[in-house]
């Protein structure tokens, strides 16, 4: 899902202990031999006439890139910039915690991204965490959402994953730390500077995967997030569905609305799966478009995809229920096609099955087959961009861009 060179950033990076602030070094940059790049983390703008991704290259260098729904004309929006030097960027989809993405304002006017951002420590030592800024397509004028302060001494350096909400009036993103620590932070676009974002309270650092209910009116609806409490080693962790209503006092709609302990996940698991450690844990939130439902993974092992489990619950927490097959293959990333359909993907040799779940009889259908886990559905839900595999050799110059599109209509 990473480009060759960016995968061996990471490796590097996983050799050694994490650093500690202040304990290394900003890591020096690689060799970027020319014309070697993989174009990644596409997303699709809300109209469908669009897409925005990143261009990465061997030095870790990240560039903003604009191309038209056919992947046609691919424009350079910014310059090209080390983003975490230190650090992956990691837009698939085949994770346990939010991915690395892009984020679309609501009316399509702007682009949210990251960009390196530079501590330097009281002994002089320096790291290397992540800042929010959004790019406004009509202007080309670009603007920070969400920077660390002068003084910071909390653990989250990197600011990533943005979320507009519905009416454009708040972001959400998450804080992570060196250790993967992760907290949710929302930021009021209006009256609060990208400096004063706080974190939403977390006794656990332990949050991620935020989605934003479609309201039904032209307020900025709720925010459900994933929350693991963990307690004390020896104890399992019990995975929670929170909700929140920023800038709202209606008290009775926030607040945990789902909750699974590792003793009940287990119940409901086959006799072959219980016998097995489990260890739930939630992710990959997506709303209906009414609102009344939300999709989500449910997984007895993180780090194993074919044990995935694609669930609904209602927007009230009542009814959770499994609505994929339990056949061995897994299936994660779930997203609404219709009210009783939903898109996922499902692991598949090296690759990935793009496949519909009927939510009443709980049966998959294969729609096709892609490389990589990076990828994005369009609005229509008739096509998927998705990246190519990792390469060494140079990508082919007659083609626009190294992504892909694969066509769902008529399927």
């Amino acid at each position: 899902m990473l480009p060759a060179a960016l995968a061996l950033g990471g490796i590097l990076a996983g050799c050694a202990p994490p650093p500690l602030p202040g304990a290394e070094e900003v890591p020096a940059g690689l060799p970027a031999p020319a014309g070697l790049y993989a174009d990644v983390g596409p997303r699709w703008s809300h109209d469908g006439r669009r897409i925005a991704f990143l261009r990465a290259r061997p030095d870790r260098s990240l560039q903003l890139f604009l191309a038209n729904a056919d992947l046609s004309r691919p424009l350079a929006l910014l310059e090209q910039d080390v983003v975490e030097p230190d650090r992956g960027y990691s837009p698939g989809q085949e994770r346990y915690t939010s991915p690395d993405t892009l984020a679309w304002s609501p009316d399509d006017r702007q682009i949210a991204f990251e960009r390196a951002e530079e501590f330097t420590f009281d002994n002089g030592e320096h790291l290397v965490g992540t800042g929010l800024w959004a790019l406004d397509l009509p202007s080309g004028r670009v603007y920070p959402l969400a920077l660390h302060p002068r003084d910071y001494f909390l653990p989250f350096y990197y600011y990533r994953a943005p979320h507009w909400s519905p009416d454009g009036r708040y972001l959400a993103f998450l804080g992570e730390g060196i250790h993967g620590e992760r907290s949710l932070f929302i930021h009021p676009m209006a009256g609060q500077k990208p400096q004063e974002v706080c974190g939403h309270f977390d006794n656990y650092e332990e949050s991620d995967w935020p989605a934003w209910d479609p309201p039904a009116t032209g307020g900025p609806g709720s925010l459900v997030y994933r929350q693991t409490i963990r307690r004390t080693p020896a104890v399992p962790s019990t995975e929670t569905l929170r909700r929140i209503l920023p800038g709202s006092a209606e008290g009775a709609r926030t607040g945990e609305f789902l909750r699974i302990t590792a003793r009940a996940y287990a119940r409901q698991l086959p006799a072959q799966g219980r016998a097995q450690t489990v260890v739930p844990r939630l992710g990959h939130l997506a709303w209906s478009p009414d609102g009344r439902r939300l999709a989500f993974t449910l997984t007895p092992d993180a780090n194993a995809f074919d044990r995935y489990e694609v669930w609904i619950v209602s927007a009230s927490g009542q009814g959770a229920r499994r609505v994929s097959p339990r056949d061995g293959h897994g299936y994660f990333a779930p997203i609404w096609i219709d009210a009783g359909h939903l898109g996922a993907l499902s692991p598949h040799g090296a690759g990935f099955d793009v496949v519909t779940i009927n939510i009443a009889a709980r049966t998959a259908r294969v729609l096709g087959t892609l490389p990589t886990a990076d990828c994005d559905w369009s609005p229509d839900r008739t096509r998927i961009v998705y990246a190519l595999p990792l390469s060494d050799a140079p990508p082919d110059t007659r083609a626009a861009t190294t992504l892909r599109i694969l066509s769902l209509s008529g399927r």
